[in-house]
């Protein structure tokens, strides 16, 4: 790894993990720009570099794979299963590759307080990985952004008020993963929000771990 991928590797670990304590709004703001932001400029240089971005869906291209993660916040929790529908490099460099790991998601709400306490989700995220590198025999680490959109079950989900059943899905991820690509440990951020399309937007950010495994 370079010194600047050890340096963002460090922030990002920081970030993630301040922003599971109540009341660090800085830190979930952050989170969320550098998820929107970072995966916007990704697509930027995919485009820049002239790289296949018609081929995002991967299909047929890398191995498949499922995804379970749980995540919170102050007063959610939620569980999803995803499902990768491939995995492919659409740049590379001496140093970074950047790839694409699109995938659908299903997940479940749970509020400790209010009604309604449930609520239901579904997805799609074309995810892009930067892979930045082994730190030790065996590992890679990469850094996951995407934006993607979806659906919720109920515009409202305990004391919070979301307005509309769709919604976008911003994630951030930073990944821990086999060298073989047997399994993928991520410490994961989500922000889901309607981008003010209609009032109260009331956002959530979700934090926690997730873990991927391949399927033939």
């Amino acid at each position: 790894m370079t010194r600047v991928s050890k340096r963002l590797v460090a922030s990002l670990a920081m970030l993630l993990w301040g922003a599971q304590l109540p009341a660090h709004a800085e830190e979930r703001t952050a989170l969320k720009s550098m998820a929107v932001g970072g995966s916007l400029m990704s697509w930027a240089w995919l485009a820049w570099q002239g790289a296949p971005i018609d081929s995002a869906l991967c299909t047929n291209q890398g191995p498949r794979g499922l995804r379970f993660e749980a995540t919170k916040d102050r007063e959610l929790h939620a569980a999803s299963l995803g499902w990768r529908l491939g995995e492919c490099t659409a740049w590379r460099s001496q140093a970074l590759a950047l790839q694409l790991a699109p995938r659908l998601q299903l997940g479940a709400w749970q509020a400790r307080q209010g009604e309604p306490r449930h609520l239901v989700d579904a997805a799609f995220i074309p995810a892009l990985r930067w892979d930045l590198g082994a730190p030790a025999a065996g590992l890679r680490l990469d850094l996951e952004l995407g934006i993607g959109a979806g659906f919720i079950s109920h515009s409202r989900i305990g004391a919070r008020q979301k307005s509309t059943n769709f919604q976008f899905f911003d994630v951030m991820g930073l990944g821990l993963r086999s060298a073989d690509a047997r399994w993928r440990l991520s410490l994961d951020y989500r922000h889901v929000s309607n981008a003010d399309i209609r009032k109260p937007n009331q956002a959530v950010d979700l934090v926690g771990l997730s873990l991927e495994v391949p399927m033939p």
